[in-house]
């Protein structure tokens, strides 16, 4: 577009002097694809989810998941483990052992006010009213406005809500026939069909059944769907206790920088002398995940969805697991965690002990079986990865191509943490754990796969309570407070301080 912005004349020569400047009409290619992206779609929809589930907490935590992340420092037992922590020492770290018992001592001491939680009614409501909005979004934009518009749609894939979790629900594979074939096996319904006797008149030409199934959508997950687990009925036991048996496992060493600290980067891993590295970097809230297992001597864990292997190293490094089977679905996730075992367990691929101790299996979760039982079981499970959702396009779970994933998220996580109550030993624990700040990946799964649990098995799980162990660490990340605050387990929350997660953790027990 051609504007003209000044015009001058000039008196002796009478000259008109025209200045035209070209403005720009368009928005430019490189701004509609970045609205376009994955990133941008992923913020936009955790700016309506989390903001009205949220509410203000959601700003400064967003503001947090934007920044560059913080890590912790996992000292190798396997390395020099001695001079490691005193170089990391130097550079400001401090062991997180050491972090958490002086907190402790801190919290019984004074007994600091913590923020009151609000009622578990604000919290459903305000989810319950941002479900409603989708679920109204959704009908306006399949029907026209009238007055034959229904309440709410059934669609054919709400089938997976009901028999999805349970072990023997697997999808039917599509038969291909040919067209005559179809339309042989095809169910006419008769009481739509209008008799020539009836006349061109009859009052059934003109009749409207408004549709409250849409065939056409057979394909199509809706996006209230994804939220149907959060639910506050109670029909199964549950129950809620606190944890009294945590203990940080002694070899156990974490180097992390306190909160408000000015250092908050590591240098690069070393080799050591023994040719494995000196410590293996990784988000504080994973390092959590494999604390609440509470490991004991002599343990079999599983760790169910273990690539890329950074949660099974931690669960080595305390010395206490005696077998510890690694499985993951996809080859080459399987791959980079044998190669992550190589480059921090000294004589990984030679030594027969590890052989015999640590196990590698690639196996469907939701499908793994075992004779003997484990001791533990640590569910890590796929999720929306919200900081990766916001940061990058690759591999993001908000691809167009995606959707479908994604939305059906809580299925599959319900199916692996369904499973994992069905290996755990009675008296034995399960984590679940998420890196997303979703109460429907978070509570909603655990609530949900419980009552399945119950259901199909009659198997019976406590929730443990781990707020108490957990507020030893109120020096060295944040924990979600408040309307934030999860009702099974703990919250990691982005913050500027301590920019860990987000990451969710619950633990379970097994009762019967």
């Amino acid at each position: 577009m051609i504007t003209i912005s000044n015009i001058w004349r000039s008196a002796p020569s009478n000259t008109v002097l025209i200045l035209q400047a070209r403005y720009k009409s368009k928005t430019h290619w490189a701004k509609l694809k970045k609205k376009n992206s994955p990133k941008y779609k992923a913020l936009n929809h955790f700016d309506e989810f989390y903001g009205s589930v949220f509410g203000n907490k959601w700003v400064s935590m967003k503001e947090a998941l934007l920044r560059r992340s913080k890590y912790v420092a996992v000292v190798n037992n396997y390395g020099d483990a001695e001079q490691t922590m005193e170089y990391l020492s130097n550079r400001g770290a401090h062991c997180l052992k050491n972090l958490m018992s002086i907190q402790k001592e801190f919290h019984n001491q004074y007994n600091p006010q913590t923020e009151t939680p609000p009622t578990e009614n604000t919290k459903q409501n305000n989810l319950d009213n941002y479900i409603a909005k989708l679920q109204s979004e959704e009908i306006s934009s399949i029907y026209p406005q009238g007055e034959d518009v229904p309440d709410n749609i059934e669609y054919s894939d709400k089938k997976f809500l009901r028999n999805s979790i349970q072990k023997d629900a697997k999808e039917k594979q599509v038969r291909s026939t040919s067209l005559n074939q179809a339309i042989e096996e095809a169910q006419i319904d008769h009481s739509r069909i209008i008799e020539p006797s009836m006349g061109l008149t009859s009052e059934a030409l003109y009749q409207y059944v408004p549709a409250t199934k849409l065939k056409g959508l057979d394909e199509w997950v809706p996006e209230s769907l994804h939220y149907s687990f959060m639910t506050n009925n109670v029909d199964f036991p549950l129950a809620i206790e606190p944890e009294t048996t945590f203990s940080y496992p002694e070899h156990l060493k974490v180097m992390s920088y306190e909160m408000n600290s000015d250092y908050d980067r590591f240098p690069e891993p070393k080799r050591c002398n023994t040719g494995v590295f000196n410590y293996y970097p990784m988000d504080c809230g994973s390092v959590l995940s494999v604390l609440a297992l509470c490991l004991s001597p002599g343990d079999r864990v599983l760790d169910l969805c273990s690539a890329p292997g950074g949660k099974a190293l931690v669960a080595l490094q305390t010395l206490l697991p005696d077998v510890l089977v690694c499985n993951d679905v996809s080859i080459s996730r399987c791959n980079r965690m044998d190669r992550i075992f190589r480059d921090y367990l000294m004589d990984f691929e030679t030594g027969n002990k590890w052989h015999e101790r640590v196990l590698i299996t690639r196996r469907d979760g939701r499908d793994f079986t075992d004779d003997h039982g484990f001791d533990k079981v640590l569910v890590d499970v796929p999720c929306t990865t919200d900081r990766h959702s916001v940061m990058e396009d690759e591999n993001n779970i908000f691809r167009a191509d995606r959707l479908k994933e994604r939305l059906r998220i809580p299925e599959l996580q319900s199916q692996l943490l369904l499973n994992a109550l069905r290996v755990v030993k009675v008296g034995g624990a399960v984590v679940y754990s998420t890196c997303s700040l979703s109460p429907a990946q978070n509570d909603g799964v655990v609530h949900s796969a419980l009552k399945m649990a119950f259901q199909s098995n009659g198997i019976i799980a406590t929730i443990r309570d781990i707020s108490a162990p957990f507020r030893a660490l109120s020096s060295t990340l944040n924990l979600g407070s408040g309307v934030v605050k999860p009702k099974y387990g703990q919250l990691i929350v982005p913050d500027i301080a301590a920019n860990f997660g987000p990451a969710y953790v619950s633990r379970l027990v097994r009762i019967k």
